[in-house]
């Protein structure tokens, strides 16, 4: 097992700068609020960490959860001040920002994309090529992964038949000729259903992507970064927690969201570790490289206008700051 870099905070006298002192003498927690993008999930397995764990608090922080669904934007949340924290897939908060957001990621979870495309396996469909003339379901998010992927073999997007909604039902009742979706959720749950697939993987075709990435106002970061270096401290110790314990996550999403199949979420942490734990840098750690080129394959496909600075788009301040820190 590919050694995890966690992080080492002893002698990080947190409390005690981070936070004031109530009547009682003890520790005055600061409120912060994280706006998810879904419902409950192992997706957010180092935030459950860090608040069942105690390592908010540790920084000072009591942190709630607001509960998204399948199609919450998190960054209205962030930038109108409903919530300091988010996560967003990172081609979608280029998206935002190039719309005129005034947001930045201060952490990437998922540095490796576990979106795929895939399709039922008796349908001859097991490599890009083969989407042409089909019906491929890939939601507003995905279609800058699609879009580039297609640009990479040559394949026009109007040579195959785009669906903007559908479910795995449809894959399994042929409404759909190929699906989309995450290799540690979709995926997983059609083989949990019974139905054997082929998984069409855009790192296959050229396309990095960052996935799931923390990101926060810009206000905030430049007015109170001594409070996004704790939560995002506190987090990215919860995810180097969950990398090590995976079979702990499950239980945990259940305090969250009564109504998860526990197992499966223990399964979608499982699935996702060389995703969160790549064996290359530390977790939460990101390179320019990756997002200049996440950003000029979405000029290239049309998906934003203009390229950005990728200044614009992440900052290092944070992470850097806290694995120098924890150095022994």
């Amino acid at each position: 097992m590919r050694t995890i870099l966690v992080l080492i905070l002893g002698g990080l006298v947190v409390l005690a700068s981070g936070c004031d002192t109530g009547p009682t003498g003890t520790p005055e927690l600061t409120e912060v609020t994280v706006q998810l993008g879904t419902t409950h999930q192992a997706l957010y397995a180092g935030f459950y960490v860090a608040d069942q764990q105690g390592l908010f608090a540790r920084e000072g922080l009591s942190v709630t959860f607001i509960e998204g669904s399948t199609n919450t934007d998190p960054v209205p949340a962030i930038v109108n001040g409903t919530a300091e924290f988010g996560m967003l897939g990172a081609s979608s908060l280029i998206t935002a920002i190039a719309d005129g957001q005034p947001v930045q990621a201060v952490a990437t979870v998922l540095r490796r994309d576990p979106v795929v495309f895939f399709s039922l396996a008796d349908s001859g469909i097991v490599r890009l090529q083969d989407f042409a003339g089909k019906r491929v379901y890939a939601s507003l998010r995905l279609r800058p992964r699609l879009h580039t992927m297609l640009g990479h073999i040559g394949l026009d997007p109007s040579e195959i038949i785009e669906v903007r909604e559908a479910s795995l039902t449809d894959l399994y009742n042929g409404d759909i000729d190929v699906a989309s979706g995450l290799v540690n959720t979709g995926v997983l749950s059609a083989r949990e259903a019974g139905y054997e697939v082929n998984v069409i993987y855009p790192d296959d075709y050229g396309v990095h992507f960052y996935s799931s990435t923390i990101f926060a106002s810009n206000e905030l970061i430049a007015s109170n970064p001594d409070l996004v270096t704790r939560f995002v401290r506190a987090s990215l110790e919860g995810w180097a927690f969950a990398v090590e314990n995976p079979q702990e996550i499950g239980p945990m999403v259940g305090l969250y969201n009564p109504d998860a199949n526990t197992n499966f979420e223990t399964a979608s942490m499982i699935a996702s570790l060389p995703y969160i734990n790549t064996g290359k840098d530390h977790i939460g750690w990101m390179e320019s490289q990756t997002w200049e080129d996440m950003v000029a394959s979405m000029h290239e496909q049309g998906e934003i206008d203009d390229p950005l600075p990728v200044s614009e788009i992440y900052t290092m301040q944070f992470v850097e700051q806290i694995y120098e820190q924890s150095s022994p």
